[in-house]
Formats: structure tokens, C-alpha cells, sequence
């Protein structure tokens, strides 16, 4: 009986964070779904009944097709590269003794997240321009005769991509590293190994959650990413979620705005699941007895 009000009680303590999610995820989702199934009618919006023919027109579409595959190419590059440059970080801060230095760290590995995105993305304008600081300091040192392009490119949706996303990564392969027990480092030292490979043999597969943690994370942002995008790519590097701000606000295409959302959701969630699947299987300490 004990148990019985316990686990009722645990629940009343649940229910107003199901009835958040319920209403303000759950119902969203659920609106957008239904609306993807319905017809485009150029006067109401939104026609009468329901129809897969969004679908067909969005998946027999090449130049659709090709600005999905262009959303998951620059997710999936920025995703690696976080994780390249995300792990010495979190090694690094990691190994620091001292905890203001590591205060410090943290807060450095924080900034990303303190600035607006909108403000992060005019001030990297003004650093990837052709007169912004990385040309102007180029030329200055006599490396290139003329300005680099950077700007409206993929290129530059990458870069700030990362930069903006980076700390997520650092954060979680940073807890995976905090919760790796020190002794085994020693063990494998007194075993004769060195230290890089207790790097690659114990840590780097020990801290594997993390990383595929911090992948999941940055990967799910860079495909739902609009600002940077918008502001950096300038246009010129269409990606999934302008292609549902032109359908929502310039076609009024609701429907179809619809339709690529549940396909980018659905894309975003089996390339989240592929990539969990896979590091479980390299990861067989980690699958359920």
C-alpha cells in the first residue's frame, strides 16, 4: 500500500512537466502532422480532407532532395568537427587541478551559448566578409593577393555552425570524461602502456557515450539551424528550414511548410538513431544484460 502512494505521489510531482510537454511539444507535432496531410488550396490555405500528395510532390522533387542532402552534408561537417575540436577541449579542461582555472574554462566554453545566436552570426559578417578581419589580416601578411570568399558559402555555414554548437560537445564528452574511473589510467599504465595508448584504448572508448551524446545535440541543432544560414549563407546556401520559412511566408504553402518539417523530423531522428545504434555496437559494456 506504501509503495501504491509512493508511486502515486511521484507521479502528481510528474504531471504538470507531461502536461508541459504535452502541450507545448506533443500538440505542436501533432498539429503540424495533421496539416501536412492536407491539401493547398491558394484562397483557404488548406484544402478540405486529407492527401500524400505533399509528400510526392516534396519527394519526387531533385532540387528538394538536393537541399536535404546539403542540410545533412553541412550538419553532418559540423558535427564532426565539433567533436574533433570539442574532445581536447573537454581532455584539457578535464585535466585542469585548479578549480578557478577551471572556472574560467568553463565560463570561455559557456560564451557561445551567453551571446544571441543573431549577434554571434552579424559579428562572424564582420569576421568572414571580404574586408572582415581574417581577408584584411591575409593580405596584410602577403598570403593572398585578393579576398577569400567565405561569406554565402557552405563554408562559412560550417564554421559558424561550429562555433556556435561546440560547446554542447565539449560539455558532454567533458561529464563522460568525469565519470571514467582514474584507476583504470593507472592500470593500464602499470600494464605497460603508453600514454597514448591509454588515450585511444581506455579513455577515448570509455568516453564514448559522451561523444555520441554531444553528436546527437549538435547534429539535431545544425539541422534545424535558420539563423545562421539566413544570415551567413546570405541566401545562397539553401538548407531545409529556409526552404519552411519560404514555403510558410512567401508561398503561404502551410501545408507544404508542413510536409518538410515532419521529413526533416523524420531525417533528424533516424540519423540520431543510426548514430546511437552504431556506437552501441561499439560500445558492448554499454547494451542492457
Amino acid at each position: 500500500m506504501s509503495r501504491l502512494r509512493a508511486s502515486g505521489g511521484k507521479a502528481v510531482l510528474a504531471l504538470p512537466m507531461f502536461m508541459l510537454l504535452g502541450v507545448f511539444f506533443v500538440l505542436p507535432i501533432a498539429m503540424v502532422l495533421a496539416l501536412a496531410f492536407k491539401p493547398y488550396d491558394p484562397v483557404t490555405l488548406t484544402g478540405a480532407g486529407y492527401t500524400l500528395a505533399n509528400f510526392d510532390r516534396f519527394l519526387g522533387n531533385a532540387d528538394h532532395m538536393w537541399t536535404m542532402a546539403r542540410t545533412l552534408g553541412i550538419s553532418a561537417a559540423a558535427t564532426v568537427l565539433c567533436i574533433v575540436f570539442g574532445f581536447p577541449l573537454a581532455w584539457h579542461l578535464h585535466g585542469v587541478k585548479s578549480g578557478t582555472a577551471r572556472l574560467w574554462l568553463t565560463l570561455v566554453v559557456l560564451l557561445p551559448l551567453m551571446i544571441s545566436l543573431v549577434v554571434a552570426s552579424f559579428s562572424w559578417v564582420l569576421i568572414l566578409g571580404n574586408n572582415g578581419v581574417i581577408n584584411v589580416l591575409l593580405m596584410k601578411l602577403g598570403i593572398i593577393d585578393s579576398p577569400i570568399r567565405m561569406m554565402n558559402t557552405m563554408t562559412g555555414v560550417v564554421v559558424v555552425t561550429v562555433f556556435s554548437h561546440i560547446s554542447y560537445a565539449v560539455l558532454t564528452i567533458f561529464a563522460a570524461l568525469e565519470n571514467i574511473d582514474p584507476s583504470l589510467s593507472r592500470a593500464a599504465r602499470i600494464h605497460g602502456a603508453t600514454d597514448s595508448q591509454v588515450l585511444w584504448r581506455v579513455i577515448l572508448p570509455l568516453s564514448l557515450p559522451g561523444i555520441v551524446a554531444g553528436a546527437s545535440i549538435v547534429f539535431s541543432l545544425s539541422m534545424a539551424a535558420f539563423v545562421i544560414p539566413f544570415l551567413i549563407g546570405g541566401g545562397r546556401v539553401n538548407v531545409v528550414p529556409l526552404l519552411i520559412y519560404q514555403y510558410t511566408v512567401q508561398f503561404f504553402d502551410w501545408p507544404g511548410a508542413a510536409t518538410l518539417s515532419i521529413l526533416l523530423l523524420l531525417v533528424t531522428l533516424f540519423a540520431s538513431w543510426l548514430l546511437t545504434a552504431t556506437a552501441q555496437r561499439a560500445m558492448p559494456w554499454e547494451r542492457p544484460r
